[in-house]
């Protein structure tokens, strides 16, 4: 009796092994496709895609968190400030299902800062004060959360960067959150196969205004 159920357990071990092989291998892949998506149609096809996988999966968060990546990369893409604040706000309800999933997770934080902070830019004049001490409050949690998060770190430093720039003051600190993730994106590691990686393109714009600054 004893022998049977062992080999029943090895057998379900088995399938539960075959079928997270098959859950990684299709999210790495869809992964790998929000970055060389050619259209916003692709980026939407992809968070329909993520969010059918998260609906089945149910306690996995990165599905969601994938899902919303890949409506910020599509609000990059869009030029007019209303459509692209309701892309972001599509972004926020995928993220929020990822949160529901893992509370106190760096790097849904640092993804929800960074949304906040697009969101900025649709309207500065009247979002920048009300909206800002609510993305310094969620970059802050994620660099509690894991201090080696980088796009903690990089946001971070934007947003002191860009209030610094606003108020007309020195670049010093803001520089040297942004020099810090810069190291921290060469060293970056996680025993999570599906962990974002993603945050460094485009860093050398923000390295460049630190010249001298430090």
């Amino acid at each position: 009796m004893k022998t049977i159920f062992t080999l029943l357990l090895a057998i379900c071990s088995l399938a539960v092994s075959a079928d997270n092989g098959k859950y990684e291998k299709a999210m790495l892949d869809n992964i790998q496709s929000i970055y060389t998506a050619a259209s916003t149609a692709d980026l939407d096809r992809l968070t329909n895609t993520f969010s059918r996988i998260g609906d089945a999966e149910k306690d996995k968060w990165e599905p969601y968190y994938y899902a919303s990546l890949s409506q910020v990369f599509k609000a990059f893409r869009i030029k007019d400030a209303q459509v692209q604040d309701k892309v972001l706000d599509e972004a926020l309800v995928s993220l929020s299902k990822a949160d529901d999933l893992s509370a106190n997770n760096s790097e849904i934080k640092a993804m929800e800062g960074f949304i906040y902070m697009i969101k900025i830019g649709v309207d500065p004049g009247t979002r920048g004060q009300t909206l800002s001490p609510k993305i310094y409050g969620l970059f802050t949690k994620a660099m509690q959360l894991d201090p080696n998060n980088p796009r903690a770190v990089l946001f971070m430093g934007q947003m002191q960067m860009g209030t610094a720039e606003f108020f007309g003051q020195p670049l010093d600190q803001s520089c040297q959150l942004i020099m810090k993730s810069l190291e921290m994106f060469d060293t970056q590691a996680s025993s999570n196969p599906l962990a974002p990686t993603w945050g460094s393109y485009g860093l050398e714009e923000w390295t460049s205004k630190c010249n001298g600054a430090e």
